[in-house]
């Protein structure tokens, strides 16, 4: 049997976020791969931990752990939106987890539309990871539209010159034993004092850091896709519609969306369901507009 390792990093508060894609992948996982999932955090409540427990129960190919960092010194880390403390708790991913040779990062605002065992075998080729593109820095970069995120403060802070490099930290299956050959963890917690101010805060110093020291292996955005979709009642049954009657193929959908603001995908109004039993609607769908009401 493979063994995925996968490792999310949040607190007590985001942890209700964490257990969507968790149960995204359960409903999308397959015999023949072991999932441990892990939980890098300060605190998660007893109350939580049982609920995070509740979802895995009945399913012999997961485990789920907690990791607790204790006694953190998080004003080293530098913060400039709604994000807080917890997304550089990644820094400590190699350090932690010395047990695997490759890991799984994944963001708490995820939902998981397929299976992702092929993470366990896909090769590395030397790199340090393996990520998708950030179509959104790339585009600003490349039209030169923002006045903070510049060519100068690309080449110059994060002394990257190669646009199309420039990766989304919110998956990333992470080479560990390169990482630590190379010693690149504690080139991420130098990168702190080295590049001041981050404007995609840790995003940016894991570029910066992976692109001087090998590089990351990218693949297609069907394995973190940024787009935000508006769920609306047009847009259930139009998909609907295309399952149902057009046939529209699976390939053609994402295996991994991103909601990359400040809309997570436990904030859809869970009445849509409600209202429309007989709507005939996606897996993806219903997670979308799932309220875990259980949190």
């Amino acid at each position: 049997m493979n063994i995925l390792p996968i490792v999310f990093t949040c607190d007590n508060n985001y942890f209700k976020y964490t257990a969507v894609v968790i149960q995204s992948i359960i409903s999308n996982s397959i015999s023949s791969t072991h999932y441990e999932i892990n939980v890098l955090t300060e605190y998660i409540s007893e109350e939580n931990k049982a609920k995070g427990y509740q979802l895995i129960k009945a399913h012999k190919n997961f485990n789920l752990n907690f990791i607790y960092l204790d006694n953190l010194d998080t004003s080293k880390f530098y913060l400039n939106s709604y994000m807080n403390a917890s997304t550089y708790y990644r820094f400590y991913i190699p350090e932690l987890f010395k047990n695997y040779d490759r890991i799984l990062y994944l963001d708490s605002d995820l939902i998981i539309d397929n299976d992702i065992s092929f993470y366990t075998t896909i090769d590395f080729e030397n790199k340090v990871a393996i990520t998708s593109p950030s179509i959104y820095v790339q585009r600003i970069l490349t039209e030169q539209s923002d006045a903070l995120f510049t060519l100068a403060y690309f080449n110059q802070h994060l002394q990257m010159n190669d646009i199309s490099q420039y990766f989304n930290a919110g998956v990333m299956l992470l080479n560990l034993a390169e990482i630590r050959e190379k010693k690149i963890d504690q080139k991420l917690f130098d990168s702190i004092n080295q590049i001041k101010k981050p404007i995609f805060q840790d995003q940016d110093l894991f570029n910066s850091v992976f692109y001087r020291n090998g590089g990351v292996k990218m693949i297609s955005n069907e394995f973190n896709n940024p787009i935000t979709y508006k769920i609306t009642y047009f847009r259930i049954l139009l998909n609907a519609i295309k399952s149902n009657f057009l046939n529209k193929k699976r390939n053609n959908w994402f295996t991994i969306y991103h909601y990359v603001g400040k809309t997570k995908p436990t904030s859809f109004i869970s009445t849509i369901i409600k209202n429309n039993p007989n709507l005939r609607i996606s897996n993806l769908d219903k997670f979308k507009l799932k309220l875990i009401s259980y949190f």
